[in-house]
């Protein structure tokens, strides 16, 4: 049976820093960095879709794309042992998602964020929706965006994921191949920007900090700090 991720809001985490983990191209030389993979020693982490193909063991996995289910990495989500939260469309698979939180979309426009709505949340990306989730949580009051970039590498300007650095054998696969272009993913960006703009308001309100560790991140609302001087705002 699933239930409503509002139960997880008022929970005790015992920490107040959570990091989100997103699959842009920058991740691939966070990853490189010991500290990614101690990340729980210092907060909650939260990966959204394909990223729980690097911290593969992180607290929460968030996600509103249910064509997650045509990847391989489906079996990785899973057999995790972390908590899932997904959007309402996902309960087409109602069978697969037992256990699963739910959370149903915003009524508001992207760029609205009514404080007080309960039990919704942002829905134009993953990524947004995790960044709503945890400024909502009461405990929370220092986010890190890791791979949060909307953008492809800014050294080749090819690859636009992580996962695009490693060997082929090695990259995650689809069943059925519906990759869109970055042009079309783009268009999301928008709706992103618009969502992000409305989220740092509500974060104001929520006195919750929002820190991007990509420095040439396309996402221009949070504070953009070093991966490797993260520390220091821990």
């Amino acid at each position: 049976m699933n239930k409503s991720y509002i139960e997880l809001l008022d929970k005790d985490y015992g920490t107040n820093v959570a990091f989100i983990v997103g699959a842009g191209p920058s991740l691939y030389e966070i990853s490189k960095n010991s500290l990614f993979y101690n990340l729980k020693k210092y907060g909650i982490v939260i990966c959204v879709n394909s990223a729980i193909c690097a911290y593969k063991e992180p607290n929460f996995f968030i996600s509103n794309d249910h064509l997650i289910v045509r990847w391989d990495y489906w079996k990785t989500i899973l057999d995790s042992k972390c908590i899932k939260i997904v959007r309402n469309s996902w309960l087409k698979y109602e069978d697969e998602i037992e256990g699963f939180y739910i959370f149903e979309p915003r009524s508001t426009p992207e760029y609205i964020v009514d404080f007080n709505e309960k039990s919704k949340m942002c829905y134009c990306s993953s990524s947004v929706s995790a960044l709503d989730f945890l400024i909502q949580c009461d405990s929370v009051s220092r986010i890190f965006l890791l791979g949060i970039d909307q953008c492809k590498d800014i050294e080749t300007n090819t690859k636009r994921y992580y996962w695009e650095y490693y060997d082929k054998e090695n990259q995650p696969r689809q069943n059925i191949l519906a990759i869109p272009s970055f042009e079309k993913q783009s268009e999301v960006f928008v709706y992103n920007d618009m969502a992000y703009r409305a989220l740092k308001k509500f974060a104001k309100y929520k006195n919750v900090e929002i820190y991007n560790c990509n420095e040439n991140s396309k996402v221009e609302e949070f504070q953009k700090i070093k991966f490797k001087e993260i520390e220091k705002y821990l």
